[in-house]
């Protein structure tokens, strides 16, 4: 007698082997629902008559980074029966090594679980009736939300490095300010000088003023 992963391993090939050659987006179904990967392939028509394709299928306590770097999904689906139970520390883990778009579907509107799903880099938390009947196109929002979210972050990031950049910068140049007896432009316009004979950007260099610095306060 086959077990229900067996049964949900061999649907999958079937599915898989059946799928339009035209597919819109390819999706990781994590599930521990037998009749999961047959809810989401009805509600998978996408735009213009392509297929949303169900890549690969993972149980919830499955290493999620391996199963995606092996299928290298568009999105991953989460549809499991028992919300409360599920690991999310698993998604966290994907989540800060290599994030995808995920959408979670659920009918537990606990606050807390939100926000467990949240925390865990969950896009999209949605009831289970409602999520499937809009799949393609919900999927395609989740996606669309991960990468305005992911474009955001760097934005963010690029100004978090060039405020340090600025920062560590000022410091070294008034260290060179002070060793020197040097005006302001003066001390700037050495360390960038320092920074091309090197071919180091000029917060290397700084970083390395700095260090010297406290090297000899340190001896001192």
């Amino acid at each position: 007698m086959r077990s229900a992963g067996q049964n949900i391993c061999r649907r999958l090939t079937q599915t898989t082997t059946m799928a339009s050659k035209k597919t819109t987006m390819r999706v990781m179904l994590v599930t521990d629902i037998p009749d999961a990967l047959e809810a989401i392939m009805a509600h998978a028509q996408g735009s213009g008559g392509a297929m949303h394709e169900v890549v690969a299928l993972a149980a919830p306590n499955d290493p999620l980074a391996d199963k995606a770097r092996d299928s290298s999904p568009d999105v991953i689906v989460v549809h499991v029966a028992k919300p409360e139970e599920y690991p999310f520390a698993e998604l966290k883990s994907l989540s800060e090594s290599a994030p995808l778009p995920v959408m979670f579907l659920a009918d537990d509107a606990r606050p807390e679980i939100m926000a467990q799903a949240s925390h865990a880099g969950v896009n999209a938390y949605l009831p289970v009736d409602a999520g499937l009947k809009a799949f393609p196109t919900l999927a395609e929002w989740t996606r669309a939300q991960f990468l305005t979210i992911r474009e955001l972050k760097k934005r963010l990031k690029e100004k978090e490095d060039k405020l340090a950049d600025r920062i560590t910068i000022e410091r070294a140049k008034g260290i060179v300010m002070k060793l020197r007896s040097l005006e302001e432009d003066a001390a700037y316009h050495e360390i960038r000088k320092l920074a091309m004979k090197r071919s180091q950007p000029m917060r290397v260099v700084a970083e390395q003023i700095i260090d010297t610095e406290n090297l000899v306060m340190c001896k001192g």
